[in-house]
């Protein structure tokens, strides 16, 4: 019973994120805004970049392109639980604090946190290539609202093994993971390894918790996915779609996306709370003998930590 309960736990945290989204969506913009900003580094190195002859030099610019791409994210997910703090402080949410709070006084702490996540997927990347099967050098692809929405869903990184599943579904134990850091930052103004131990404090604790929203937002983007991997489907059947068509797909692409990253972050953000509220009633018992946080009561879970 002890297990079910933990599991009913984690899904209590997924659900909560869900529901928050539809009385507060201003959540998804800073996310959304990152897609952009992301969506838009993609699609230039496809389209225009100009890979150099040098071996070494060409992996420097790939672990920095994917460097500015995980500093982009986690800024914007400060940005987001920058949101959460107001709102657990009694205060009316603020766009201008937000970003003053993420980049004059986390950015420095959020930096290495992004730069150690780069380092990872970077070796995943690394891991991916070496394992695939070669493929000639291919012409470079003129832009099209097809080829953009082909890229941006991931049709064009090659047919699925199961290899490529591992490596996404590790992928994403280390995104969720680095997203459990970031509130020890916004939250508790903690150093980034500091902030590494007390995440990792709260894996240890609250396993099934943390496992069951990891499953949780997985099957949430995989759902969200389902009309994705139709259209790529019918488009390598041979069937054509306007560029109108193609132009709307790619604004669903960063709508999932989004909802993703966010589901992912409001779901640890939330366990994090949790466990605060859980160590400041003594850390006894199970995470469920304290009463579950609500972002939406009037208990400011934040304004004492």
């Amino acid at each position: 019973m002890a297990f079910l309960g933990k599991l009913g736990e984690g899904w209590k945290l997924f659900t909560d994120s869900f529901k928050f989204l539809f009385r507060k969506p201003i959540f998804l913009i800073p996310i959304f805004f990152s897609w952009i900003l992301v969506a838009s580094i993609i699609l230039y190195l496809r389209y225009y970049f100009e890979a150099p002859n040098d071996l070494g030099l060409l992996l420097l610019i790939i672990f920095g392109v994917i460097f500015l791409i995980t500093l982009i994210i986690c800024v914007a997910n400060i940005m987001m639980l920058e949101f959460m703090q107001q709102i657990e402080f009694g205060e009316k949410i603020s766009f201008g604090k937000a970003i003053k709070e993420a980049v004059f006084l986390d950015l420095i702490k959020v930096i290495p946190v992004a730069l150690i996540w780069a380092i990872v997927w970077f070796i995943l990347l690394i891991i991916r290539v070496l394992t695939s099967k070669k493929k000639g050098r291919s012409s470079r692809p003129e832009p099209s609202p097809r080829d953009a929405a082909l890229t941006l869903g991931g049709a064009n990184s090659g047919p699925f093994s199961w290899l490529k599943l591992g490596l996404r579904m590790f992928e994403k134990l280390v995104r969720m993971y680095i997203f459990l850091t970031l509130p020890a930052i916004a939250w508790e103004n903690k150093g980034p390894f500091s902030a590494f131990k007390r995440s990792l404090e709260v894996i240890k604790k609250h396993p099934l918790q943390f496992i069951t929203t990891y499953t949780l937002t997985g099957i949430a983007s995989l759902f969200m996915a389902i009309p994705l991997i139709i259209i790529i489907y019918l488009d390598k059947s041979g069937v054509a779609f306007s560029s109108l068509f193609w132009t709307v797909v790619i604004i669903y692409e960063g709508i999932i996306w989004t909802l993703g990253i966010y589901l992912e972050q409001m779901s640890v953000g939330l366990l994090y709370l949790w466990h605060i509220k859980w160590v400041k009633s003594g850390s006894k018992g199970e995470l469920s003998s304290i009463p579950k946080p609500d972002l939406l009561d009037n208990v400011y879970e934040l304004k004492e930590t």
